[in-house]
């Protein structure tokens, strides 16, 4: 599965190199994007760049580094990341509430769950700790 592994480090890649449009054109048009806590269900190409805005709005420096990736069978692969950045805009954690930027440098663990079918990404279900995130806000001086 080299190729999937390819992708996922270009999934990555793009989004460092704030290459929005390229990491975007690796999804399926009816690629579902479950990303909690934020709610709803995103879709396509659309999806992930609203997605990525509302992370990029928040932490501009933001970036992710792959720490491993498991292959869970023919067609998904969960990728665990570490993510850092720090908290410059507003943050709207649905059901959370909104985190008013705070300026604090983050280091996040991400999962991602990956479904990759004929070259592109038709399925992406990001998690973390939110309480995690919101112990390293609080802890702000």
């Amino acid at each position: 599965m080299a190729a999937a592994h390819l992708l996922i480090r270009r999934h990555y890649d793009c989004f460092n190199e704030r290459r929005f449009a390229d990491g975007a054109d690796l999804f399926a048009e009816d690629c579902v994007l479950e990303h909690p806590p934020f709610g709803q269900k995103r879709v396509g190409r659309q999806g992930y760049l609203e997605l990525v805005k509302h992370w990029v709005d928040a932490f501009p420096d933001g970036q992710l580094q792959i720490d491993h990736v498991e292959q869970r069978g023919d067609t998904i692969c969960e990728v665990d990341l570490i993510g850092t950045g720090t908290h410059q805009g507003d943050f709207d954690m649905g059901g959370y509430g909104v985190l008013k930027a705070s300026g604090v440098k983050t280091t996040l663990r991400f999962r991602e769950l990956l479904e990759i079918r004929g070259g592109q990404i038709t399925y992406s279900s990001l998690t973390f700790d939110v309480h995690d995130l919101l112990r390293q806000l609080a802890g702000r001086s």
